[in-house]
Formats: structure tokens, C-alpha cells, sequence
């Protein structure tokens, strides 16, 4: 930013503060009266909190000075990159552009570029004395602003701030001549800043009182290099900037002198661009005490600090990273949360969750120990579904409809809502997104199921997952992903064969985080017909048992002593 020292007396005033090594003029006291007369520089200023100190006054921020000449205003100017925490960000810029709208006049708001379609009208002011004045040559910027911008081009904003636009536009002229030669570029570069300077520039700086409140800008999403050069322009004749991107701000690099008047805030978490957030109908006005509890659990609940308040993660993306665990592990790791488990983890809008796929093949030598662990297995409150027979689901036939993959093989979510099957209208708005995600990442796997994944095979995992038993809906609709899983428990103990269909739902669960263990005394082959052996474990005990059923009773009447065991278990 620009300081001039052009009299005796400015030399006087104009001092080193030794602390910060800032320089700063003795500022007087003076009246309103005598600050509207005063040439105005501008000085990049470091925030603490760009969110709060952006509302103090310029002449209370470090480095404001003023004598009876000239005033020297300090200014925030902040490109903010990526975002501190995904699910805040929405709000946060709700509550920042809320209160900038009680700047009224001295706040503008831009999420969709500055103005193209540039008014004819300022093109057939400006190009006759473009023409004339380059005959005479257009060295610099300050030669085009006097050769061109001739009385009745821009609106009329009185005597100073009319002089405070020229010479901070032919700042910004030397800025961008300097990096360009081309004249009719640069003209064009010209027209477009005077037109912009009249649209937005003028009546923010007709409605700036000096020594109170200065004009606030907030730029959001993709911006343009002319647009860059703009907020410069703007920053130059006393506005705050704030440049709002979560994604990047690449076009800031094409602009070599935006670091020198502006100041980087970038947050290692990305996101895509999303629209800027509006107020929705029938708003509410939040209360101080509110905004508190706002801000305290958004410092209290982040996502690695592993104190998470209810479905802080309903809107993220869930992934299972199944657990590779002992026999003996598997009863330890039933009973605890997601959170507490290895490889638990939540990182830019994704929750991993460590799950349990296993199966117990046969039965222990300690016939005791064994009963006492499957009734941990089956001890799971209301987040539990038992199975004790299989098949599950009978093999069935579909009435398939057009259109509900698209050519990538994904799911054509729209088309899939629409069909009489789909009846998860009730279900929360995160839950269903998770079963259509789930069901797209089943059908993507072509080597989960030991049979190939045909397109006939796609539509009956769709169709099976859309009839799914309301049981299952339930405990998804429970699911809050760093606390309880929901468990599958199935009992196979006779010569039962999973179909096609059951396949397909254990393997939608396990994707959706569910833990599963398929409990087969007899050790046959079950799940192993149908689902690849790399994707669960199998725990072997030492013997097979033919005639225990689910509930830990023995059929073998010849054994009453084992059957009167087994009741005092279950």
C-alpha cells in the first residue's frame, strides 16, 4: 500500500514504532468535518480474528493516523481457502454475511462475478478520448486516467472522493500496464474497471463517513483475473476485503502483486464449490446465547478430537474398513464403539468405520465358553437382529424398469426414486443417501460374490435392497456412525444354503457398516457358496456339533445333561 510524504509537516508526523516496526502518523484529534476533506492512503493490515477485527473501526485498528492532509486507514484484505470445519462453513458465512448486512450501504455481497454486459453507453464516453489521448501517448497511469476520464463519465461523488478514484485507478493502471503492453487490452481493461468503478465502487465510497466505518466487500467462489485487479482497486480506496473460496484461488497467482496487498488464510481441508448459502424462508433470528453454544461445540466437537456430539456425521460419506480380527478379539470388539476401534476415522466429509465380517465354524471343546460367547453375540440391546434359520429371503423374479442405471453402470437416483418399490420417502435424508450409495458400491465390486456381476445381477441387488425388511431400515435410521454399530447375528445349523438374495443384503450391510457373524456349528459350507473368503474371516473351532439349534438347545434326546447346560445360557 502506497504512504506519501510530500511536506515538512508530513515528515514530522511521520514516525517509526519501534515495537513493530510499523510506520504510523501522529494522529491529531479532529473533527468529522475535517476528516471528509482528507486524502485517503490505504495500509494492509494483520488480523487476529479476520472474523471480528474485520468489524472494528479503521481508526482504532494498529497503524491508523491521520493529519490535516491526508489519513492513512489500515484495511483487511483476506483471501480464505479451503474450510476449518466442513460442517460449519455453511453457517459461518451465513452469520458473517449476516452481519455485514448491517452495514447496509457500505456492504456488498458478490457470489456471481462482477457485471460483463458493460453499458454501451460508457464505451461511447470513454473511446473518443481514448483515441485522442493516445496520439499523445499513454505512458502510464496516470497519463490515461487524465487524458480519459473527462467530467460526466462517472457519477458525481464530490471534489475528494472523485480525486481518491483517480489516483488509486491509475495505481491500479500502472499495476496491471506493468504486466501488460498491449493497448487495446489494457483499453479494454480500463473500460470494464470505469464501468465496475460506477456500478459498485461509487456508491460504496459516497455512503464511507472517514474515521467511521469503512465498506466491506465479500467476493465468493471461482473469480476472474480482471476481477482480482477490481478487489485491489477496491482495497486501495479504504474497503475491507474478504475473498471467499473452499475449494482454491488459483487466479490470485495470475496477479503477482495480490500478495502484496492481500493475505493468504488456507485451511488444509478442501471442499467443493457449493452456492453460497442462503437464509432460508420464515429465518429465525438466533440468540447470543445460541451463537455461543454454536461456536463452543464447534471448538468442543471436532472431527479428530473424538467427543462428538449426536449425528455430527449424519451427512458424511461412510465407508467400513473390515477388521482382521482373532476368535478372541471378536467377542472384545462386539460389544465396543466405532470410535474406539483401530482404524476409526473422520476426514474431509468421510467417517471409516471398523466392522466385523466373520464366520464361527463349528463348535469349541469347552462347550460352556462357547455358549457364553454366542450369547454375547446375541446380547445387542435394540441394535441387534437375530436370524436363526437360513434361507432368509426366497428366491423371486423382478418386473425390471428402464433407465435406473446410467451408461457408467451407477445408479440413476432420480429415475430410482420414482419407482413404486422405493418406499424410503420416511427415512432421514442422510439414511437414504447411504443405502443408494451402498447399493451403487455393491453392484461396482465385480469380485465380492463368487459369481459374476451381470447387469441382471445389478437389478436384482437394486430391487432386493428396495424390499429390504423395515427392521433393517431401523436400525440404519439408528445409526449414528462413531457409536454403536448395528450387528447382524445369523444362526446356520443345519444344511440351509444362503440364496442369491440373502447374499445380496449381508452384503449391503456389511458395506454400510454393519458387524456380522454367521454362527455354523456344523461347520458346512455357507457363506463361502456365494461371497469371496477375502472379504471375512473364518474362525475354525475345534469340533462340529449336528443338533444344537439357535437358542442353545440340543436335539439329541440322549443328551439331557448337555441340553440342561445349554438352557442355562439362553
Amino acid at each position: 500500500m502506497e504512504q506519501d510524504i510530500k511536506t515538512e509537516e508530513d515528515s514530522l508526523l511521520y514516525l517509526l514504532d519501534r515495537k513493530g516496526g510499523e510506520r504510523a502518523f501522529c494522529a491529531p484529534s479532529m473533527s468529522q468535518a475535517e476528516f471528509a476533506h482528507l486524502a485517503l492512503n490505504t495500509i494492509s493490515a494483520e488480523a487476529k480474528d479476520i472474523f471480528e477485527d474485520i468489524f472494528t473501526l479503521p481508526k482504532e485498528r494498529r497503524g491508523f493516523a491521520a493529519n490535516h492532509r491526508l489519513m492513512v486507514t489500515p484495511i483487511y484484505f483476506y483471501r480464505i481457502i479451503g474450510v476449518e470445519d466442513r460442517q460449519s462453513y455453511k453457517e459461518k458465512l451465513l452469520l458473517l454475511n449476516e452481519k455485514l448486512l448491517q452495514q447496509h450501504k457500505l456492504y456488498l455481497k458478490v457470489d456471481d462475478h462482477f457485471d460483463k454486459s458493460i453499458d454501451p453507453k460508457m464505451v461511447q464516453k470513454i473511446v473518443p478520448h481514448w483515441i485522442c489521448s493516445e496520439k499523445l501517448g499513454l505512458q502510464n497511469g496516470k497519463k490515461v486516467v487524465e487524458g480519459t476520464l473527462k467530467k460526466g463519465i462517472l457519477s458525481d461523488i464530490g471534489e475528494t472522493k472523485q480525486q481518491l478514484i483517480k489516483d488509486k485507478l491509475a495505481i491500479l493502471l500502472d499495476i496491471f500496464m506493468k504486466n501488460q503492453r498491449n493497448m487495446n487490452i489494457i483499453k479494454n481493461f480500463y473500460i470494464k474497471i470505469l464501468y465496475w468503478i460506477e456500478k459498485y465502487a461509487l456508491s460504496l465510497i459516497q455512503a464511507y463517513e472517514y474515521g467511521k466505518v469503512n465498506p466491506k466487500v465479500l467476493f465468493y467462489g471461482d473469480i476472474q483475473r480482471d476481477e482480482v485487479y477490481f478487489l485491489i482497486f477496491l482495497s486501495l480506496i479504504g474497503c475491507d476485503i474478504l475473498y471467499f473460496n473452499p475449494q482454491d484461488a488459483s487466479k490470485f497467482d495470475e496477479v503477482q502483486e495480490s500478495n502484496i496487498y492481500s493475505k493468504l488464510l488456507e485451511y488444509d481441508e478442501k471442499m467443493d464449490l457449493i452456492p453460497f448459502p442462503q437464509l432460508p424462508k420464515g429465518h429465525r433470528q438466533e440468540t447470543v446465547a445460541r451463537r455461543a453454544s454454536v461456536e463452543i461445540d464447534r471448538i468442543l466437537h471436532t472431527e479428530e478430537g473424538g467427543l462428538y456430539r449426536p449425528w455430527q456425521f449424519e451427512d458424511y460419506k461412510l465407508f467400513s474398513t473390515p477388521l482382521q480380527t482373532t476368535y478372541e478379539e471378536l467377542f472384545i470388539l462386539w460389544k465396543e464403539q466405532a470410535r474406539f476401534r483401530q482404524g476409526f476415522k473422520v476426514e474431509t466429509g468421510s467417517v471409516y468405520i471398523p466392522n466385523i465380517f466373520a464366520k464361527i465354524s463349528g463348535t469349541a471343546t469347552d462347550i460352556n465358553e462357547y455358549l457364553v460367547n454366542l450369547n454375547k453375540l446375541k446380547d445387542n440391546g435394540d441394535m441387534g437382529i437375530l436370524i436363526d434359520k437360513i434361507p432368509i429371503y426366497p428366491s423371486r423374479g423382478y418386473a425390471l424398469s428402464s433407465g435406473i442405471f446410467d451408461k457408467e453402470g451407477k445408479l440413476n437416483r432420480e429415475r430410482i426414486k420414482c419407482l413404486p418399490e422405493y418406499r424410503f420417502g420416511y427415512l432421514r435424508s442422510a439414511v437414504q443417501d447411504l443405502i443408494l450409495d451402498k447399493i451403487d458400491e455393491l453392484v461396482s465390486q465385480e469380485d465380492f460374490f463368487v459369481f459374476p456381476m451381470t447387469p441382471q445381477l445389478k437389478a436384482k441387488c437394486l430391487y432386493t435392497i428396495l424390499t429390504l425388511e423395515k427392521k433393517y431400515l431401523d436400525l440404519l435410521q439408528k445409526f449414528d456412525y462413531p457409536h454403536q454399530l448395528p450387528k447382524l447375528v445369523i444362526f446356520d445349523g443345519d444344511e440351509g444354503t444362503f440364496t442369491q438374495e440373502d447374499l445380496i443384503v449381508i452384503g449391503f450391510l456389511h458395506f454400510s457398516g454393519f458387524d456380522i457373524v454367521i454362527v455354523t456349528p456344523t461347520g458346512y459350507n455357507n457363506i463361502e457358496n456365494g461371497i469371496n473368503c477375502y472379504y471375512y474371516d473364518i474362525h475354525k473351532l475345534e469340533n462340529f456339533t449336528f443338533d444344537l439349534d439357535f437358542h442353545g438347545q440340543a436335539e439329541n434326546k440322549k443328551n439331557n445333561g448337555f441340553k440342561k447346560i445349554l438352557s442355562r445360557f439362553f
